[in-house]
């Protein structure tokens, strides 16, 4: 038995600058160097730049000793669903960052944590240098097993579903896997010049975009799907962006219907979602969610941005399947997506964020532990603050010089009012800081 994938690492840049072949290379050559298995799973998403940086890493995989098994344009949750198959520890998607289009996304998902500080690099002899695998029809056995994973009261309920794509997305599986259910789809592809440079998938020209037509159509429910098919966001029948703590709660409340639990969140968790827990949550750092869900033997774990890990079929963040079990919810509760949303519990939410350099973050973290002191903290990732009108949640960003802050509260008046003191607080503390 091959253990499962339990970290999720990525490395985001700019194409060609941040990251470039000969980056990708000795990234390749560093990852081969430090794992203990001799084969490796790779793929990709259909944009060039990421097919020239997945070259580049197999390469540098070789180079090192490793068997490549090359899944070519592929998904995460596709190429980790036959990490057993191919006796893989270690598998490497490359796509186009979902928040940039100038910028290249490498996800790493190991069973273990991997070093990645630049280090001396070992080179294989050159009759031990790793072999390349292309893999072809494995798409198959993953929609093989993801429709007897879904209950057949999907198809009895012939949904109508509203697809949304990036431009460089895989093949559309999630259209194949529903045309099989019995259900019909519409499928609409994003161009990322529609929403400029600096564009978040899920903007507003996006959403509006696949909420006019889930409205013109009638459909049931309209979606906004990530290259990697690690991130999803739901769009209900009204053509409303359902929130991703509302999603986590709904799926939660799902698993813990027949079940003792735990699920597994964030710190970024809402209220919301404790509530249906009812004390069967575990909060942990944002890195490390994939992990805890696996050792806690949990029955559901996600987090936001719109990821949700579903242990009955893998332990790994899958978009793809988290459509098909909120259909499944859907028919065997017989109620709509907005219903099920509003029978949620919903708490005023605020998100923003403030720049910070790198090397002043675990600062402004210290001199905010000490000035919440006499409240209830939590310092798991970044500084949780738990008062009895709400949540403050401040954490740095693993990505960006930018410290996000998470404001909730029962009101949107206490919720801004928050808004205004935190972010006051914040600039106090980094001006105290900066001039030190």
């Amino acid at each position: 038995m091959i253990p499962m994938a339990r970290y999720v690492q990525d490395i985001r840049g700019s194409v060609n600058r941040d990251i470039d072949c000969s980056f990708a290379l000795n990234l390749g050559m560093l990852i081969g160097d430090y794992v203990s298995c001799k084969r490796v799973l790779i793929g990709r998403d259909a944009h060039t730049p990421s097919q020239m940086i997945k070259r580049a890493i197999g390469t540098g995989l070789m180079a090192a000793g490793v068997d490549v098994i090359d899944f070519g344009v592929a998904t995460v949750p596709v190429i980790h669903h036959h990490m057993e198959r191919f006796e893989g520890h270690l598998m490497i998607n490359v796509s186009r960052s979902p928040l940039r289009t100038d910028e290249i996304n490498i996800k790493l998902l190991s069973n273990h944590e991997i070093p990645l500080e630049q280090r001396p690099t070992v080179y294989a002899d050159w009759n031990q240098l790793g072999k390349l695998q292309y893999v072809n029809n494995y798409l198959d056995s993953y929609i093989k097993s993801i429709v007897e994973s879904i209950s057949p009261s999907v198809g009895n309920r012939e949904f109508m579903v509203v697809l949304g794509y990036d431009e460089g997305s895989p093949w559309n599986i999630e259209g194949d896997i529903l045309n099989q259910l019995n259900c019909q789809t519409i499928s609409i592809t994003f161009r990322g010049s529609l929403f400029g440079k600096n564009f978040p998938l899920a903007n507003a020209s996006s959403i509006s975009m696949i909420a006019d037509v889930v409205r013109a159509s009638g459909a049931d429910m309209g979606v906004i799907l990530d290259n990697d098919r690690d991130t999803i966001f739901f769009i209900d029948e009204r053509g409303e962006l359902i929130r991703d703590q509302t999603v986590l709660s709904i799926f939660a409340d799902h698993y813990l219907k027949s079940s003792d639990g735990p699920v597994v969140s964030s710190v970024v968790a809402s209220k919301a979602l404790e509530n249906v827990a009812g004390g069967r949550l575990i909060r942990t750092s944002v890195n490390d969610v994939l992990n805890r869900v696996y050792t806690e033997n949990a029955v559901f774990g996600g987090d936001e941005p719109g990821m949700y890990i579903f242990p009955e079929f893998q332990y790994c963040y899958d978009a793809t399947f988290a459509l098909l079990k909120m259909l499944e919810i859907m028919a065997e509760r017989n109620m709509t997506l907005h219903n099920l949303a509003s029978g949620m519990g919903r708490y005023s939410r605020a998100e923003f964020s403030m720049e910070c350099p790198n090397e002043f973050k675990d600062s402004v973290i210290e001199r905010l532990a000490e000035h919440f002191g006499d409240k209830k903290i939590e310092l798991i990732d970044g500084i949780r603050v738990e008062e009895s009108s709400g949540v403050v949640l401040i954490r740095p960003s693993r990505f960006e010089p930018l410290i996000r802050v998470y404001i909730e509260s029962e009101s949107s008046e206490e919720t801004q009012k928050k808004s205004r003191h935190i972010m006051n607080l914040l600039k106090s503390k980094m001006s105290d800081i900066y001039d030190e």
